[in-house]
């Protein structure tokens, strides 16, 4: 990791950061909780701030559930060139379009409200050496408990508050109707239900509807959760490996109850992408950023740009997908 920070110190540069920012970035691909640990090798306290403001946009593991599900439930199963598929290319531009963001942000910041000539890059290279079987096994349980920690506190968690939020209070279904629309009557007037259908008309011009806004709700703990959500708020009632593909046919055929029109449409879909590629929705890299900062400014100033960005990026994509494709899907 110290030659590639070498190595990419001259490119970095060019946008006002130096190769430790690079090592920090990086990490954050896995989360942007260590990711943010590693900037206190930075040696400059801007270009510090700078990469952990822009860390959260580098495409963390729990963005991956997201994009799977939705890549794998609306995006064709189709070669464009040789082994190289569709679907791939899709996950590869995501990747790239979070990168890049990253950077144009950062240099953004670097120009504007945290100016400031960086440090001159000084690092040792060690020798390369095999590591260890104890430090291999200790790096490998130590990854496996922080993983069992956060499903077993942040998730699940969230998905037990969501039941209740998705099941109480008990209403009574109008009469002489199947259990099919029973069950969406009481969950379209249970808590989260009201929920989502209170800011349905602030995300209504991103092609979202309320269950969608109760999945984005869901999220702000960590965004894997929004895939659990979708799976309550579906409740497809499928058992072990037919889960995920219940789920992925119940977005499939969700149909706007009013017009008949499918709720995913591609702008939709790509909308919903497009948010989560740049949202800042993780508990846990808010409280990281306030202890490492050690002010809650900095972490409301990153939830709040890159809420913007997020929604102004799924509006734009929303609106150019429609003018393309047009509304049909699946009809």
């Amino acid at each position: 990791m110290a030659r590639a920070a070498f190595v990419v110190d001259r490119l970095m540069g060019r946008i006002g950061l130096e190769g430790r920012s690079f090592v920090a970035l990086l990490s954050s691909y896995a989360c942007a909780v260590p990711g943010i640990m590693a900037t206190r090798t930075i040696p400059s306290p801007r270009d510090r701030l700078v990469t952990i403001l822009v860390a959260p946009l580098m495409t963390c593991s729990a963005r991956l559930p997201v994009y799977a599900l939705l890549i794998s439930a609306f995006v064709p199963q189709r070669s464009v060139w040789g082994p190289i598929g569709l679907q791939g290319l899709v996950l590869l531009g995501l990747y790239l379009a979070g990168a890049t963001a990253a950077l144009v942000v950062a240099a953004l910041f670097k120009r504007t409200i945290i100016r400031g000539d960086g440090l001159p890059f000084t690092m040792e290279l060690p020798t390369y050496r095999w590591p260890t079987g104890r430090l291999w096994l200790s790096q490998v349980l130590g990854s496996a408990w922080a993983f069992i920690r956060r499903a077993g506190t942040i998730i699940l968690a969230a998905s037990i508050v969501l039941w209740f939020l998705l099941n109480f209070p008990k209403v009574d279904p109008p009469p002489h109707v199947d259990s099919k629309v029973a069950k969406a009557y009481a969950l379209e007037h249970s808590t989260a239900g009201r929920i989502g259908h209170f800011i349905e008309p602030a995300i209504a011009p991103l092609g979202f509807d309320w269950k969608i806004g109760v999945g984005l709700i869901a999220s702000l703990a960590a965004r894997e959760v929004i895939v659990a959500t979708l799976a309550q708020v579906y409740a497809t009632g499928a058992t072990g490996g037919e889960e995920d593909a219940s789920l992925r046919q119940a977005l499939r055929s969700d149909r706007d109850p009013k017009t008949g029109a499918s709720v995913f449409t591609p702008a939709t879909v790509g909308s919903l992408l497009a948010f989560f590629v740049f949202a800042l929705q993780c508990t846990s890299t808010l409280a990281i950023m306030r202890r490492e900062t050690n002010s809650w400014r900095w972490p409301a100033f990153a939830f709040g740009y890159l809420f913007v960005l997020a929604y102004s990026m799924s509006f734009l994509t929303h609106h150019v997908v429609t003018a393309l494709v047009g509304s049909d899907w699946l009809s």
